[in-house]
Formats: structure tokens, C-alpha cells, sequence
């Protein structure tokens, strides 16, 4: 694995977590919250977090160019980085999220996985489906122990998958031991499955422009969320057009540089 350079490192701690300050945009914790959001369409996906008490930080969204600068170091970082050898890592995923996932036949987002089996700190979902990966050699990802000097969060052994990466996903049966992996409601996963990666979905779609205001629409969106209201239909519809043109600008800066 290639050194990641001082932006790649700061864009990769900042998606993880290790952050400090006051800055309302470097200071979250919880900013992958948001940037993944973004990797879905309409505001399902946000809402779905909302629900689940987590708060969407609104100054993610104030700046689109500083946003994009965040994910070109990170799409860096993953460039720099692949499986040198097979591994095998394993994801509770949401269940909304994991049907999207197959359904496409890709990780729609960055995607954080393990090598320490199905963590326990990410059970904290209304429905989960539990995902063992297959990471051929040479697939882009990112080890993050083996990235960072200093890993704030070393029990987790974190492998983190970048968005567009195809998946083969076959459905097998849950087994007796893995029943006892609840979600927030204290259920039982709705199915297991394998997923194997092959590849980087390319992009073929045009470049859209992005709409004018939708950032800002965005903004409203998360903050009446946060406080448990209703966000406007107006600014819904224009932050989902707005999230569909940045979905495929975000896909050609990944492919174009792969």
C-alpha cells in the first residue's frame, strides 16, 4: 500500500471520526452520516437516520466546492490503496440500505467494513442485514490501521470500501449464532448474505449541472430533520435534484482518475 499524502490522511481521519475544534464542518464526529447520505437518492436516507436520534450536521452542505475537496482526497486515498492479498471482512448494515445495495449490485457509499467479524457498535439500526465481504486482490480499499499513523479507533480494524464498487451478492440462510445480533429494536437480522467485489462500476452518464440553491435547500432539509419537523416539499425536491447532479459528478471524479 502506497503512503497516503498529508491531505489523503486529514480527508481519512476527518471521514472517520478523529476530529477536533469548534469548526461546525471539521469538528463532527459524525459527519459520514451526511456524506453518505449523499450517495442516496431523495432524503429516504436521511430520514431514516433522523429517526434513528442521530443529528445531520447542515454545515456539511454550506460549501460545495470545500465538500468536493474533501472527496477528491478521499477518492485519492483509495486510489493509492488496495487489497494487497484476499480478505474477508464483515458489515451490519442498515436494511433499507443493504436493498438499495443489491438492488444496484454496488456500494453506494463508503462503506466501512471489519476484519473483527459484526461489531456490536453498529447495531444501533432499525433493521439490519448482515453482509460478509470478498476482497479480491487489487480491490480498491482502504486498511485504516495500516493508512494512519496514529488509529483512534484500533478494536474496530476498520476496512473501508470506496462508493461504485460492484458487487456479486448472494443471499444465504442466517444461522443460529447470528440471530443473536439484534438491531435497535432488538430483532433478529432480516437476512446474511456474501458479497463479493469486482471492480469499479464506470461512469456513463452525462455530467449535470448542479441546481442553483440546492446545497442550501439541503441545509433546511437536515436542520428541520434535526428538530424533529417536517422539511418543506420544495426544498426536498430541489435537494434530491441537486443530490442526483453531485452523485454524478462524485462518480466521474472517482472514475476519471482510476
Amino acid at each position: 500500500m502506497a503512503e497516503l499524502n498529508k491531505r489523503e490522511k486529514a480527508a481519512l481521519r476527518y471521514y472517520i471520526g478523529d476530529v477536533s475544534g469548534s469548526d461546525p464542518f471539521r469538528s463532527d464526529p459524525k459527519a459520514y452520516l451526511v456524506l453518505n447520505s449523499l450517495f442516496f437518492a431523495g432524503t429516504a436516507t436521511e430520514r431514516a437516520r433522523a429517526a434513528e436520534g442521530k443529528r445531520l450536521n447542515p454545515a456539511i452542505l454550506a460549501d460545495t466546492d470545500r465538500l468536493t475537496e474533501l472527496f477528491a482526497d478521499l477518492f485519492s486515498a483509495f486510489r493509492r490503496c488496495a487489497a494487497e492479498e484476499e480478505r474477508r471482512t464483515f458489515r451490519v448494515e442498515r436494511w433499507s440500505d443493504y436493498a438499495l445495495c443489491r438492488a444496484a449490485g454496488t456500494t453506494l457509499s463508503l462503506t466501512s467494513t471489519s476484519t473483527a467479524g459484526f461489531l456490536r457498535y453498529y447495531r444501533d439500526r432499525l433493521g439490519i442485514a448482515l453482509m460478509r465481504f470478498t476482497l479480491p486482490k487489487g480491490t480498491p480499499c482502504i486498511d485504516v490501521a495500516a493508512a494512519l499513523d496514529f488509529y483512534a479507533k484500533p478494536d474496530e480494524a476498520e476496512v473501508l470500501l470506496p462508493p461504485f464498487l460492484r458487487l456479486d451478492i448472494a443471499e444465504v440462510p442466517v444461522t443460529d449464532d447470528e440471530r443473536s445480533i439484534l438491531d435497535s429494536a432488538g430483532k433478529p437480522p432480516r437476512c446474511s448474505c456474501t458479497a463479493t467485489a469486482d471492480g469499479i462500476q464506470p461512469c456513463t452518464a452525462a455530467e449535470a449541472e448542479l441546481p442553483h440553491g440546492g446545497g442550501q435547500a439541503g441545509q433546511r432539509v437536515l436542520a428541520a430533520l434535526n428538530a424533529g419537523e417536517l422539511p418543506s416539499s420544495e426544498d426536498e425536491e430541489l435537494y434530491s435534484q441537486w443530490k442526483k447532479a453531485y452523485l454524478l459528478q462524485l462518480h466521474r471524479l472517482f472514475t476519471d482518475n482510476t
